[in-house]
């Protein structure tokens, strides 16, 4: 039999819609709602947009490049 902890598991709706609220019960004890989690190193959000993935990619390839610049 599995059993899901619900301290440690997560709820997100994806939504360009806007804020949309989950109740998710499991055990009469609802599961907290996120904004924006990472998967597979890839961040994503609630409303569809990549934007802290795409800043977060920019600031790894800068400070490559700043490495590199500086031997």
């Amino acid at each position: 039999m599995m059993k899901i902890n619900v301290k440690k598991t997560k709820v997100m709706c994806i939504s360009r819609k806007g804020k949309i609220r989950v109740r998710l019960l499991i055990d009469d004890q609802q599961v907290e709602q996120v904004c924006q989690f990472k998967y597979l190193g890839s961040w994503i959000s609630d409303d569809g947009y990549d934007s802290k993935n795409i800043r977060a990619r920019i600031a790894m390839g800068k400070k490559l490049f700043m490495d590199r610049k500086n031997c």
